[in-house]
Protein backbone atom coordinates (compact mmCIF):
# COMPACT_ATOMS: atom_id res chain seq x y z
CA UNK A 1 0.00 0.00 0.00
CA UNK A 2 2.76 2.40 0.91
CA UNK A 3 4.54 1.45 -2.28
CA UNK A 4 1.40 2.22 -4.30
CA UNK A 5 0.96 5.61 -2.56
CA UNK A 6 4.57 6.49 -3.25
CA UNK A 7 4.11 5.59 -6.90
CA UNK A 8 1.00 7.81 -7.11
CA UNK A 9 2.86 10.70 -5.44
CA UNK A 10 5.76 10.26 -7.87
CA UNK A 11 3.35 10.29 -10.78
CA UNK A 12 1.63 13.44 -9.47
CA UNK A 13 5.00 15.11 -8.88
CA UNK A 14 6.13 14.18 -12.36
CA UNK A 15 2.89 15.53 -13.77
CA UNK A 16 3.30 18.79 -11.86
CA UNK A 17 6.88 19.09 -13.14
CA UNK A 18 5.69 18.40 -16.64
CA UNK A 19 2.95 21.02 -16.28
CA UNK A 20 5.45 23.52 -14.89
CA UNK A 21 7.84 22.80 -17.77
CA UNK A 22 5.01 23.17 -20.28
CA UNK A 23 3.99 26.45 -18.62
CA UNK A 24 7.57 27.75 -18.73
CA UNK A 25 7.95 26.69 -22.37
CA UNK A 26 4.66 28.38 -23.17
CA UNK A 27 5.80 31.61 -21.49
CA UNK A 28 9.17 31.44 -23.25
CA UNK A 29 7.52 30.90 -26.61
CA UNK A 30 5.16 33.79 -26.01
CA UNK A 31 8.08 35.97 -24.93
CA UNK A 32 10.00 35.03 -28.05
CA UNK A 33 6.99 35.90 -30.19
CA UNK A 34 6.60 39.19 -28.35
CA UNK A 35 10.27 40.04 -28.90
CA UNK A 36 9.97 39.04 -32.57
CA UNK A 37 6.89 41.21 -33.05
CA UNK A 38 8.61 44.08 -31.26
CA UNK A 39 11.72 43.66 -33.45
CA UNK A 40 9.64 43.59 -36.63
CA UNK A 41 7.77 46.68 -35.48
CA UNK A 42 11.04 48.55 -34.85
CA UNK A 43 12.38 47.49 -38.26
CA UNK A 44 9.17 48.61 -39.94
CA UNK A 45 9.37 52.00 -38.22
CA UNK A 46 13.01 52.40 -39.25
CA UNK A 47 12.16 51.47 -42.83
CA UNK A 48 9.25 53.91 -42.84
CA UNK A 49 11.40 56.68 -41.42
CA UNK A 50 14.16 56.04 -43.95
CA UNK A 51 12.13 55.55 -47.11
CA UNK A 52 8.57 56.73 -46.65
CA UNK A 53 9.60 60.34 -46.19
CA UNK A 54 11.34 60.17 -49.58
CA UNK A 55 8.08 59.20 -51.26
CA UNK A 56 6.75 62.39 -52.77
CA UNK A 57 9.78 64.36 -51.63
CA UNK A 58 11.04 67.05 -54.01
CA UNK A 59 14.76 67.83 -54.21
CA UNK A 60 15.16 71.50 -55.14
CA UNK A 61 18.67 71.89 -56.55
CA UNK A 62 20.24 75.36 -56.63
CA UNK A 63 23.67 76.00 -58.21
CA UNK A 64 25.29 78.90 -56.35
CA UNK A 65 28.03 81.21 -57.56
CA UNK A 66 28.41 84.78 -56.26
CA UNK A 67 24.70 85.57 -55.91
CA UNK A 68 24.58 87.31 -52.52
CA UNK A 69 22.27 89.90 -54.06
CA UNK A 70 19.58 87.35 -54.96
CA UNK A 71 20.05 84.19 -52.89
CA UNK A 72 17.80 85.26 -49.97
CA UNK A 73 14.81 85.82 -52.25
CA UNK A 74 15.50 82.48 -53.94
CA UNK A 75 15.76 80.52 -50.66
CA UNK A 76 12.74 82.25 -49.13
CA UNK A 77 10.64 81.14 -52.09
CA UNK A 78 11.86 77.54 -51.67
CA UNK A 79 11.47 77.03 -47.91
CA UNK A 80 8.10 78.79 -47.78
CA UNK A 81 6.46 76.54 -50.35
CA UNK A 82 2.96 75.33 -49.49
CA UNK A 83 4.32 71.84 -50.30
CA UNK A 84 6.49 70.99 -47.29
CA UNK A 85 7.98 67.60 -48.22
CA UNK A 86 11.10 68.92 -49.88
CA UNK A 87 14.82 69.42 -49.45
CA UNK A 88 16.83 72.38 -50.72
CA UNK A 89 20.28 71.40 -51.98
CA UNK A 90 22.59 74.37 -52.58
CA UNK A 91 25.72 73.49 -54.54
CA UNK A 92 28.40 76.10 -53.86
CA UNK A 93 30.51 76.42 -57.02
CA UNK A 94 33.39 78.22 -55.23
CA UNK A 95 31.62 81.51 -54.50
CA UNK A 96 33.88 84.34 -53.32
CA UNK A 97 31.15 86.63 -51.93
CA UNK A 98 28.77 86.16 -48.97
CA UNK A 99 26.53 83.58 -50.67
CA UNK A 100 27.73 80.68 -48.48
CA UNK A 101 27.35 82.68 -45.28
CA UNK A 102 23.75 83.51 -46.19
CA UNK A 103 22.96 79.85 -46.98
CA UNK A 104 24.44 78.81 -43.62
CA UNK A 105 22.05 81.25 -41.90
CA UNK A 106 19.13 79.48 -43.57
CA UNK A 107 20.53 76.09 -42.57
CA UNK A 108 20.34 77.18 -38.92
CA UNK A 109 16.62 77.90 -39.14
CA UNK A 110 15.50 75.18 -41.58
CA UNK A 111 16.91 71.64 -41.48
CA UNK A 112 15.74 71.01 -45.05
CA UNK A 113 18.42 73.35 -46.39
CA UNK A 114 21.85 71.82 -47.02
CA UNK A 115 25.00 72.89 -48.81
CA UNK A 116 27.55 70.95 -50.85
CA UNK A 117 30.88 72.52 -51.81
CA UNK A 118 32.79 72.11 -55.06
CA UNK A 119 36.58 72.15 -54.76
CA UNK A 120 36.82 74.27 -57.93
CA UNK A 121 34.48 76.29 -60.14
CA UNK A 122 32.86 73.76 -62.49
CA UNK A 123 29.80 75.56 -63.84
CA UNK A 124 26.04 75.24 -63.49
CA UNK A 125 25.69 71.90 -65.28
CA UNK A 126 28.16 69.97 -63.09
CA UNK A 127 26.65 71.70 -60.02
CA UNK A 128 23.20 70.35 -60.94
CA UNK A 129 24.73 66.88 -61.43
CA UNK A 130 26.22 67.09 -57.93
CA UNK A 131 22.79 68.01 -56.61
CA UNK A 132 21.15 64.98 -58.25
CA UNK A 133 23.86 62.66 -56.89
CA UNK A 134 23.22 63.92 -53.35
CA UNK A 135 19.42 64.08 -53.56
CA UNK A 136 16.95 61.96 -51.56
CA UNK A 137 13.74 62.96 -53.29
CA UNK A 138 11.38 61.19 -55.64
CA UNK A 139 11.38 64.30 -57.82
CA UNK A 140 14.06 66.73 -59.03
CA UNK A 141 13.52 70.46 -59.55
CA UNK A 142 16.26 72.84 -60.74
CA UNK A 143 16.11 76.44 -59.54
CA UNK A 144 18.64 79.10 -60.52
CA UNK A 145 19.90 81.18 -57.61
CA UNK A 146 18.84 84.53 -59.11
CA UNK A 147 15.27 83.32 -59.79
CA UNK A 148 12.44 82.59 -57.37
CA UNK A 149 9.30 80.45 -57.13
CA UNK A 150 5.67 81.29 -56.59
CA UNK A 151 4.77 79.81 -53.21
CA UNK A 152 2.39 77.16 -54.57
CA UNK A 153 4.61 76.15 -57.52
CA UNK A 154 5.86 72.80 -56.18
CA UNK A 155 2.45 71.80 -54.82
CA UNK A 156 0.75 72.40 -58.18
CA UNK A 157 3.40 70.44 -60.07
CA UNK A 158 3.37 67.45 -57.69
CA UNK A 159 -0.43 67.38 -57.80
CA UNK A 160 -0.34 67.40 -61.59
CA UNK A 161 2.25 64.60 -61.66
CA UNK A 162 0.09 62.41 -59.42
CA UNK A 163 -2.90 63.00 -61.70
CA UNK A 164 -1.10 62.38 -65.01
CA UNK A 165 1.83 60.14 -64.01
CA UNK A 166 3.94 62.25 -66.39
CA UNK A 167 7.72 61.93 -66.43
CA UNK A 168 8.16 65.72 -66.57
CA UNK A 169 5.90 68.56 -65.44
CA UNK A 170 6.49 71.96 -67.06
CA UNK A 171 5.19 75.09 -65.36
CA UNK A 172 4.70 78.48 -66.96
CA UNK A 173 7.42 81.11 -66.55
CA UNK A 174 7.28 84.82 -65.84
CA UNK A 175 10.24 86.68 -67.33
CA UNK A 176 11.24 89.96 -65.68
CA UNK A 177 14.16 92.35 -65.34
CA UNK A 178 15.13 95.12 -62.95
CA UNK A 179 17.06 96.87 -65.73
CA UNK A 180 15.14 99.67 -67.49
CA UNK A 181 17.33 99.54 -70.60
CA UNK A 182 15.16 99.28 -73.73
CA UNK A 183 17.37 96.56 -75.23
CA UNK A 184 16.99 94.47 -72.06
CA UNK A 185 13.21 94.98 -72.04
CA UNK A 186 13.07 93.83 -75.67
CA UNK A 187 15.03 90.73 -74.66
CA UNK A 188 12.40 90.04 -71.98
CA UNK A 189 9.75 89.93 -74.72
CA UNK A 190 11.91 87.61 -76.81
CA UNK A 191 12.41 85.26 -73.85
CA UNK A 192 8.69 85.24 -73.08
CA UNK A 193 8.08 83.92 -76.60
CA UNK A 194 10.88 81.39 -76.24
CA UNK A 195 9.58 80.08 -72.90
CA UNK A 196 5.93 79.80 -73.92
CA UNK A 197 4.52 76.42 -72.99
CA UNK A 198 2.58 74.07 -75.21
CA UNK A 199 -1.14 74.63 -75.66
CA UNK A 200 -1.59 70.92 -74.92
CA UNK A 201 -2.12 69.83 -71.33
CA UNK A 202 -0.27 66.54 -71.71
CA UNK A 203 1.65 65.07 -74.61
CA UNK A 204 3.84 62.09 -75.43
CA UNK A 205 7.10 63.21 -77.01
CA UNK A 206 7.96 61.50 -80.29
CA UNK A 207 9.67 62.20 -83.60
CA UNK A 208 6.74 64.39 -84.67
CA UNK A 209 7.03 66.93 -81.83
CA UNK A 210 10.67 66.49 -80.77
CA UNK A 211 11.88 69.50 -82.77
CA UNK A 212 9.18 71.91 -81.56
CA UNK A 213 9.84 71.13 -77.90
CA UNK A 214 13.64 71.30 -78.41
CA UNK A 215 13.23 74.79 -79.89
CA UNK A 216 11.21 76.14 -76.99
CA UNK A 217 10.80 75.14 -73.33
CA UNK A 218 13.31 72.28 -73.38
CA UNK A 219 16.15 74.61 -74.27
CA UNK A 220 16.54 75.04 -70.51
CA UNK A 221 16.46 72.50 -67.67
CA UNK A 222 15.05 74.67 -64.85
CA UNK A 223 11.35 75.28 -64.21
CA UNK A 224 10.42 71.61 -64.55
CA UNK A 225 9.61 68.80 -62.14
CA UNK A 226 11.36 65.56 -63.17
CA UNK A 227 10.78 62.04 -61.92
CA UNK A 228 14.20 61.15 -60.58
CA UNK A 229 13.97 57.52 -61.65
CA UNK A 230 13.28 58.67 -65.23
CA UNK A 231 16.57 60.62 -65.22
CA UNK A 232 18.62 57.86 -63.58
CA UNK A 233 17.14 55.02 -65.65
CA UNK A 234 17.93 56.84 -68.90
CA UNK A 235 21.37 58.09 -67.79
CA UNK A 236 20.41 61.75 -68.22
CA UNK A 237 23.00 64.21 -66.89
CA UNK A 238 24.23 67.68 -67.76
CA UNK A 239 27.48 67.80 -69.69
CA UNK A 240 30.31 67.76 -67.16
CA UNK A 241 31.95 70.95 -68.46
CA UNK A 242 31.79 74.64 -67.59
CA UNK A 243 30.04 75.95 -70.70
CA UNK A 244 26.96 77.94 -71.64
CA UNK A 245 24.11 75.95 -73.24
CA UNK A 246 24.78 73.15 -70.73
CA UNK A 247 21.08 72.80 -69.93
CA UNK A 248 20.14 72.70 -73.61
CA UNK A 249 21.92 69.36 -73.87
CA UNK A 250 20.09 68.13 -70.78
CA UNK A 251 16.77 69.07 -72.39
CA UNK A 252 17.68 67.25 -75.61
CA UNK A 253 18.61 64.12 -73.66
CA UNK A 254 15.27 64.12 -71.83
CA UNK A 255 13.32 64.62 -75.08
CA UNK A 256 15.23 61.86 -76.89
CA UNK A 257 13.79 59.31 -74.42
CA UNK A 258 10.27 60.30 -75.51
CA UNK A 259 8.86 61.18 -72.06
CA UNK A 260 5.26 61.86 -71.18
CA UNK A 261 5.19 65.63 -70.53
CA UNK A 262 2.46 67.56 -68.76
CA UNK A 263 2.16 71.34 -69.14
CA UNK A 264 0.44 73.53 -66.57
CA UNK A 265 -0.66 77.09 -67.25
CA UNK A 266 0.04 78.30 -63.72
CA UNK A 267 3.17 80.42 -63.38
CA UNK A 268 5.62 78.54 -61.19
CA UNK A 269 8.94 80.27 -61.65
CA UNK A 270 10.00 83.90 -61.97
CA UNK A 271 12.98 84.09 -64.33
CA UNK A 272 15.18 87.13 -63.78
CA UNK A 273 16.76 88.26 -67.03
CA UNK A 274 20.04 89.39 -65.56
CA UNK A 275 22.31 91.30 -68.00
CA UNK A 276 25.27 90.56 -65.72
CA UNK A 277 24.84 86.79 -65.63
CA UNK A 278 27.36 84.38 -67.15
CA UNK A 279 25.03 83.39 -69.97
CA UNK A 280 24.14 86.89 -71.12
CA UNK A 281 27.73 88.13 -70.93
CA UNK A 282 29.08 85.40 -73.20
CA UNK A 283 29.97 86.65 -76.67
CA UNK A 284 28.56 85.14 -79.84
CA UNK A 285 31.52 82.97 -80.81
CA UNK A 286 31.68 81.48 -77.31
CA UNK A 287 27.99 80.64 -77.59
CA UNK A 288 28.71 78.94 -80.90
CA UNK A 289 31.76 77.03 -79.62
CA UNK A 290 30.04 75.90 -76.42
CA UNK A 291 26.89 74.90 -78.31
CA UNK A 292 28.96 72.66 -80.57
CA UNK A 293 30.62 71.06 -77.50
CA UNK A 294 27.18 70.46 -75.99
CA UNK A 295 25.78 69.01 -79.22
CA UNK A 296 28.79 66.73 -79.63
CA UNK A 297 28.12 65.40 -76.12
CA UNK A 298 24.44 64.92 -76.99
CA UNK A 299 25.24 63.05 -80.21
CA UNK A 300 27.61 60.75 -78.30
CA UNK A 301 24.78 60.13 -75.82
CA UNK A 302 22.46 59.17 -78.69
CA UNK A 303 25.02 56.73 -80.10
CA UNK A 304 25.37 55.05 -76.69
CA UNK A 305 21.67 54.91 -75.79
CA UNK A 306 19.81 54.13 -79.01
CA UNK A 307 19.78 52.02 -82.16
CA UNK A 308 21.61 53.65 -85.07
CA UNK A 309 18.49 54.54 -87.06
CA UNK A 310 16.86 56.24 -84.04
CA UNK A 311 20.07 58.11 -83.13
CA UNK A 312 20.55 59.39 -86.70
CA UNK A 313 16.93 60.55 -86.94
CA UNK A 314 17.25 62.51 -83.67
CA UNK A 315 20.55 64.06 -84.82
CA UNK A 316 18.89 65.18 -88.03
CA UNK A 317 15.94 66.74 -86.18
CA UNK A 318 18.34 68.56 -83.84
CA UNK A 319 20.63 70.01 -86.53
CA UNK A 320 17.59 71.21 -88.51
CA UNK A 321 15.86 72.82 -85.52
CA UNK A 322 15.62 76.61 -85.54
CA UNK A 323 17.32 76.77 -82.14
CA UNK A 324 20.47 74.81 -83.06
CA UNK A 325 21.01 74.96 -86.83
CA UNK A 326 22.52 78.46 -86.53
CA UNK A 327 25.45 76.98 -84.61
CA UNK A 328 26.53 74.86 -87.57
CA UNK A 329 27.08 77.82 -89.85
CA UNK A 330 29.42 80.77 -89.21
CA UNK A 331 27.80 83.77 -90.87
CA UNK A 332 29.28 87.16 -91.83
CA UNK A 333 26.81 89.11 -89.59
CA UNK A 334 27.82 87.07 -86.54
CA UNK A 335 31.51 87.78 -87.21
CA UNK A 336 30.79 91.51 -87.56
CA UNK A 337 28.88 91.56 -84.25
CA UNK A 338 31.67 89.61 -82.58
CA UNK A 339 34.38 92.06 -83.65
CA UNK A 340 32.24 95.09 -82.72
CA UNK A 341 31.88 93.66 -79.20
CA UNK A 342 35.59 92.86 -79.09
CA UNK A 343 36.63 96.39 -80.15
CA UNK A 344 34.16 97.95 -77.69
CA UNK A 345 35.64 95.88 -74.82
CA UNK A 346 39.15 97.11 -75.72
CA UNK A 347 38.00 100.74 -75.86
CA UNK A 348 36.20 100.54 -72.51
CA UNK A 349 39.26 98.85 -70.97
Amino acid sequence: MKRADKKVRNMESSKRSQNQKTSVDYCCNNLKKTYLHFFLLIMALLFFNTYANDSGKVSVIIPVYNVEKYIRECLDSAINQTYKNLEVICVNDCSTDNSVKIIEEYMQKDARVKIIHHDKNRGAGPARNTGIQNSNGEYIFFLDSDDYLNLDAIELMVKNQKETNADIIVSNTRVFTEDKDIAIENRVKENEKLLKISTQKCCQIGFDNFQYNADYVFGISWGKLYKKDFLIKNNIWHINKNIVHEDGGFGLKTLSNFPLVSFIKDTGINYRLNPYSTTHNSVILKHRTDAKIMLKDFFQYLDQQFEKNVAEKLKELTTESSRYKRFFKLTIPSLIVYWILKIRSYISY
